[in-house]
């Protein structure tokens, strides 16, 4: 592949992450709006969130080539602030 190809591709990559991340968040909004309330709407925007991300991390930052302790680190911390998230809400809804 030359260099310009490998651009071409970097570039593409890049627009559908973009365009997914603009899909999520869209997504994420109609489902606040549609008045979701409760454990499940908050793990479907908090799903969301953690797809964006993902791909934030991946194709935004460059970590696709990164060391796989790396990626896995940063994969993780997102993953256990989404939980602690959606346990703070659940831990609300029960006391209530």
């Amino acid at each position: 592949m030359t260099h310009e190809s490998v651009v071409r591709a970097d570039r593409r990559r890049a627009t559908r992450a973009w365009m997914a991340l603009v899909l999520l968040t869209l997504a994420g909004m109609a489902v606040a709006r549609a008045g979701g309330a409760g454990l499940a709407a908050d793990g479907a925007i908090l799903a969301a969130a953690v797809f964006k991300g993902r791909w934030m991390l991946l194709d935004f930052l460059k970590l696709r080539a990164a060391p796989p302790l790396w990626r896995a680190l940063l994969l993780a911390w997102l993953l256990l602030v989404a939980a602690a998230s959606w346990a703070a809400a659940a831990a609300a809804l029960l006391r209530a």
